[in-house]
């Protein structure tokens, strides 16, 4: 990438404007913006992958304004397109808000200081230009097929994640967030539905929406393609599987129908092949099903639901049978009253009322067991709020316990002191690793650190890792401190376990602020 201008301070906005052969809608957007932004701090980021003279009209256009910043990508770079485009430009802007946008004018560039009054006043974490709220429009999409496909494709997003239902348009390419409430966050630029990835990444987001309307394109041809609509269907399709969270529904029904595989082959297995009575063998593959389906939703469909201990993990699956069998009584208690009941169909379906019944029946019991598992079974235990009394050395130590951790320091900033710990002490100072706590203190960001160990004459299975959890306590909007555990042990920290201490560190900033410490604390 080849940057032509370094802004020198924090604005208050930057807008984020991929770009491909607009030189005829550049001029005009950049002088709307400036009217429409008049007296507010704000950049503009041009990623270009043009082919025409776009880069010499953006070139030229900043020479006139400071604030224009323009980063044209060579062929390589260009790979994914639009999506690659827009995350090298909000990877680029250290504002307080980051607004994505079209540079062919079909966005309107007026309503960007709607949606920032929007994002100030309500304090929300994203704010959707949507062409589906009431007050909006889509006459910018030119013909009836590309309205269908638009619908259709708003459809299916809402439909396979519920993290899209918090708007009326999730695909949307006119949005604006906090850049603060993204950061850190891992994007899979595999299509160019920027906005439905940060929903379903990041389902805690405060979101809002204004209406507007879709213009029609003013200059130059629209960049839609059928190789886009492939590359949306590729993009639902890895956000479905990498991220734990998303689909979570659609995730269970699928290891509910492998459970059905699992019964039938038992059941039949044990009946035709063991010679076993008919009735065993149907409690046997009921009880072989619900053992797998377990299995299945701890690997994958609650994969970042983590497992205290390995006993917390017998535990629930033991709760699994209980829960199962309240499914099947739910199916059964719909099932019953509907299997005779003819006289609610048509005349010609009235003897064949079971079937509905028992769709209904099926229905039911699927409900019913994923609201029990996601209530009972894998249920996700949120870090509670910490008392601003509660003694750094005692947060420490439940830290500790819940990591079972060797240990767990607390480092006072900036002077990297220990201000509390508990477990082993480490040996000297020395042994902390200062450059692991010094970048997440620049980055504000945690970090988990895994150490293999050395190579041995022979392959080992048990070997001892040596790994580290480092997270930053904010107080304040400042990094006060930092909670730094370690482990040398044969399993070694996850990734699980590094959202829990960042969820647990959350609501610590106040009760580690430097001035609260005692001095017999900061002396440990």
């Amino acid at each position: 990438m080849k940057p032509a201008h370094q802004g020198s301070t924090r604005p208050l906005l930057t807008l984020v404007i991929p770009t491909r052969n607009e030189a005829g809608n550049v001029p005009e957007l950049a002088e709307r913006l400036s009217g429409a932004l008049s007296g507010l701090d704000y950049r503009i980021v041009f990623i270009d992958d043009s082919s025409d003279e776009t880069p010499e009209v953006i070139e030229e256009l900043r020479r006139r304004d400071p604030r224009i910043r323009l980063i044209h990508r060579d062929e390589a770079e260009q790979r994914g397109g639009l999506s690659t485009a827009v995350i090298a430009g909000m990877e680029l802007a250290e504002s307080e808000y980051t607004c994505v946008m079209d540079a062919d004018l079909q966005h309107p560039p007026e309503k960007v200081g709607e949606m920032l009054k929007v994002a100030q006043s309500s304090g929300a974490d994203v704010v959707v230009a949507s062409r589906y709220a009431r007050g909006g429009g889509y006459a910018g999409l030119a013909s009836p097929a590309r309205r269908i496909i638009s619908r259709g494709s708003r459809l299916l997003a809402k439909l396979v994640f519920s993290e899209a239902r918090k708007t009326t348009d999730p695909l949307t390419g006119f949005f604006l967030v906090r850049t603060r409430a993204i950061s850190g966050l891992q994007f899979r630029p595999t299509g160019f539905k920027v906005l439905l990835e940060i929903l379903v990444c990041a389902p805690d987001l405060k979101v809002r929406e204004i209406p507007f309307r879709f213009q029609p394109r003013r200059s130059g041809t629209s960049k839609a393609t059928l190789r886009q609509g492939l590359e949306y269907l590729s993009h639902i399709l890895s956000l479905f599987w990498y991220v734990p969270s998303a689909g979570r529904f659609w995730k269970f029904a699928m290891v509910g129908s492998s459970g059905v595989v699992v019964n039938m082959a038992v059941l039949i297995s044990l009946v035709e092949l063991a010679g076993a009575d008919k009735t065993v063998a149907w409690m046997l593959a009921v009880g072989a099903s619900i053992m797998s389906n377990f299995l299945l939703n701890n690997a994958f469909t609650w994969r970042d639901v983590r497992n205290a201990s390995r006993i917390h993990f017998l535990m629930r699956g033991a709760l699994s049978y209980p829960v199962a069998i309240l499914a099947l009584g739910a199916n059964f208690a719909v099932y019953y009253p509907l299997k005779d009941a003819g006289h609610l169909f048509p005349t010609t379906m009235a003897d064949y009322a079971y079937i509905p019944a028992a769709l209904l029946g099926i229905l039911a019991a699927t409900a019913v067991n994923f609201t029990l598992n996601s209530q009972l079974v894998f249920r996700q235990s949120k870090p509670g709020t910490i008392p601003p009394d509660t003694p750094p050395a005692e947060i420490a130590r439940k830290i500790q316990n819940e990591l079972k951790a060797d240990r767990v320091n607390v480092i006072g900033v900036p002077d990297m002191n220990v201000l509390a710990r508990s477990g082993v002490p480490h040996r000297t100072d020395s042994d902390l690793d200062r450059s692991v706590i010094e970048l997440v203190i620049k980055t504000r960001q945690p970090s988990l650190v895994v150490t293999g160990p050395r190579r041995l004459p022979q392959a080992r299975t048990n070997a001892r890792w040596a790994n580290s959890l480092a997270v930053p306590i904010v107080s304040e909007e400042e990094v006060v401190g930092v909670i730094y555990a370690t482990r040398t042990s044969s399993e070694p920290f996850t990734e699980e376990d590094l959202h829990w201490l960042t969820a647990r560190t959350a609501a610590a900033g106040p009760v580690f602020e430097p001035r609260k410490i005692a001095p017999e604390v900061r002396r440990g």
